[in-house]
This record gives C-alpha cells, structure tokens and sequence, in this order.
C-alpha cells in the first residue's frame, strides 16, 4: 500500500511542538472567552434547550451536548454573547456537518439560519442596535 511523502519539519521539530506552539498562540480557553461565565451560560441553554437543532432539520431526535454560535464570533465580544445566535447541538453535528457549511462561507450560514427559522447576524445586530455602538 502507497505512503504518504514525509511532512518537512526542521531539526528538532515534532508534531507534539508543533501543537504546543498552536497552543500557544491559539490563548487558554479563558482567553478566548470560553470561561466560567461561558460555561455557566451553556448549562442553563441546555436545560431549556435540550434537542440538537441541526438533527432536527433532518427529522432526527438527540440529545444536544454542546451550544454553538450559530455565527464564527472570532473573539468579537458582542457576537459571542448574543444568545439568539446560539445553537443547541450535538457533538457530531457540530463537528461535521457545522464545519462543512462554515468552511462555504456567510452564505451557507445564513441559509442555515433561515432553514432553521433563526435571524442572520446583520438581523441579529439590527434587533439589538446598542450592541454595536
């Protein structure tokens, strides 16, 4: 069976430094806003939403384990706290299908969240006006 060529690393480099130096520069979850506060807000999403929405779309029943942003907030604050673009979901979902429709860009998102019966990010900011002053 046919190999894959050998990733260049220079002397001395290793994958698990190349993870550590991602790490690094990547933040502590704190950091990045994912801390207690974060983890509070999570725990009481869940209790009233306990389904993984994006399962739903499908006609499928799971249990949702995880709360996304509907929208990649890349640090901005105010995106990362606007519940109304959070999304009850499953780890599967998230990690798969989630990602897939990211990678295609605002678009794809925004289809999502129509299908989904949720406000877009511009309808989300407009709705709350003082988010962004």
């Amino acid at each position: 069976m046919p190999r894959a060529p050998a990733t260049y690393r220079p002397h001395g480099g290793s994958r698990q430094a190349d993870r550590r130096l991602y790490d690094l520069e990547r933040g502590s979850a704190a950091r990045r806003l994912y801390g207690p506060a974060w983890r509070r807000a999570v725990r009481v999403h869940l209790r009233t939403h306990r389904l993984c929405l994006y399962c739903a779309l499908d006609g499928r029943v799971t249990a949702a384990t995880l709360v996304d942003h509907l929208y990649p907030h890349r640090g901005d604050v105010e995106v990362f706290w606007l519940a109304l673009l959070w999304v009850s979901s499953c780890a599967a979902c998230h990690s798969g299908m989630k990602q897939r429709v990211e990678a295609a860009g605002v678009v794809a998102i925004d289809a999502l969240a129509r299908r989904l019966g949720m406000p877009t990010l511009s309808e989300a900011l407009d709705a709350y006006p003082g988010v962004r002053d």
